[in-house]
């Protein structure tokens, strides 16, 4: 009985270093299968493409030229009308207080004011240092006002206030009246079962 028993020891343990041999020659062979395709150099045929050519920005003061063309202070934020006024001939037809001066800005390295006609809300003016309006030389153009000269009288104009927007007026809400408490309520009594117990 115990021989039978070690000899079926000495098959499965046999067994054993078979299954065992083999998948270590497996592993083997498949390790170095895997090493040949890692130190396979992999040719590819590899064509660099075109770098896309990229259109250079505008110069920062050209692009400023164009913000500061739109009179961004004017109602409406639109460019300005076809109607304006750059002869001097047509200037001169005119007092100097039908213009109003509503805007002063740079433009490049230099100042410009920018006037609107009263009685036309839509016909607009430039105007440089030492140009001509209505008569008058611009002098002199400050962060605030205007200087004008006509032979040896000065004027200022001063620059034209932004409006100030009305202020939302609110409705006063009604104060919250308390609820008056409500009476309390007597008890009522039964007074039917009262007489039936006098009458017993």
């Amino acid at each position: 009985m115990n021989s039978r028993i070690i000899k079926w020891q000495l098959i499965a343990s046999a067994c054993l270093t078979v299954i065992l041999l083999a998948e270590w020659a497996i592993g083997e062979s498949q390790r170095s299968h895997l090493q040949t395709l890692l130190d396979r150099t992999i040719q590819s045929e590899y064509q660099a493409e075109p770098m896309p050519t990229l259109n250079p920005p505008k110069p920062f003061n050209e692009s400023m030229n164009e913000i500061v063309e739109r009179p961004l202070f004017i109602e409406g934020r639109r460019p300005l009308p076809e109607q304006e006024v750059e002869g001097p001939e047509t200037l001169d037809n005119g007092q100097l207080d039908d213009w109003q001066l509503i805007g002063i800005y740079n433009k490049g390295s230099r100042k410009l004011a920018l006037f609107r006609k009263q009685n036309e809300a839509k016909t607009f003016v430039k105007r440089y240092e030492t140009e001509m309006i209505t008569s008058w030389q611009l002098k002199q153009i400050q962060s605030d006002r205007v200087v004008l000269q006509q032979g040896g009288q000065q004027k200022s104009i001063m620059l034209r206030k932004p409006r100030v927007a009305a202020p939302v007026v609110t409705p006063s809400r009604r104060p919250v009246v308390p609820a008056k408490p409500r009476a309390p309520v007597a008890p009522i009594y039964n007074n039917s079962s009262e007489n039936t117990n006098n009458d017993r």
